[in-house]
């Protein structure tokens, strides 16, 4: 078991079988069941990334899914999710538990493509954040959950507006309006890309924010 003290971000990642099963959906002829089937498709013709039947004490909003996503239509279904899911296990929560436990949507719901000349994929464009933000709220307002993870730049500025700094997110347990009575906890995005906790403050920062998120699911989870 890894002290949470002395766990290094950088190096976590979720060991042993790794499950991607069907995305879930919610039961027919429920209000949240209707918004899911009537999402436009994505570019291609594949469904937009989400899994979540409403039923879960717990969010995780992202930023969009990459292309592996798309493949599968489950979200964080490869490396980053892998990262992910090394990163909440040391707030107790399995893998088992994020994918039949908590509702995962993210900000947009198709792949944006890369980045122009780069290999990294590039986050959602105001079109498409416009495009897909009536439903996430939606989501929001359906689901109730409990507890709200934001992960990432995109999803922070979603919820905070565009002035919103990691600095000042993580490791706080923060209030939004569109979750009303829930907590709601920030992380930086668990890609490999992301340079934010190359500094030493920042990953004390961010085990504080994984403290809060232990004893925030052990609230929810019970």
């Amino acid at each position: 078991m890894i002290d949470l003290a002395t766990a290094a971000p950088k190096r976590l990642r979720h060991a042993g079988a790794w499950p991607t099963p069907t995305p879930r959906r919610a039961a027919p002829g429920t209000e949240l069941r209707a918004l899911q089937d009537r999402l436009p498709r994505c570019d291609g013709g594949a469904a937009p990334v989400l899994s979540g039947d409403g039923s879960e004490p717990a969010m995780l909003i992202g930023q969009a899914p990459g292309w592996r996503e798309i493949e599968t239509g489950l979200p964080f279904a490869w490396d980053a999710g892998k990262r992910l899911c090394g990163w909440l296990a040391l707030a107790g929560i399995g893998v088992d538990d994020f994918r039949e436990r908590w509702y995962v949507t993210s900000v947009g719901k198709c792949y944006p493509g890369r980045a122009p000349g780069s290999s990294v994929d590039r986050p959602p464009s105001r079109a498409e954040v416009e495009r897909w933000s009536p439903v996430l709220r939606e989501e929001l307002r359906l689901v109730a959950p409990r507890l709200v993870l934001l992960v990432g730049g995109l999803a922070h500025r979603f919820a905070f507006g565009p002035a919103a700094r990691l600095d000042d997110l993580v490791g706080r347990e923060l209030g939004w309006g569109a979750a009303p009575g829930a907590s709601v906890l920030c992380l930086p995005h668990p890609s490999g890309a992301s340079t934010w906790l190359n500094d030493p403050a920042r990953v004390e920062r961010w085990r504080r924010g994984m403290a809060v998120l232990r004893d925030r699911w052990a609230d929810v989870s019970g």
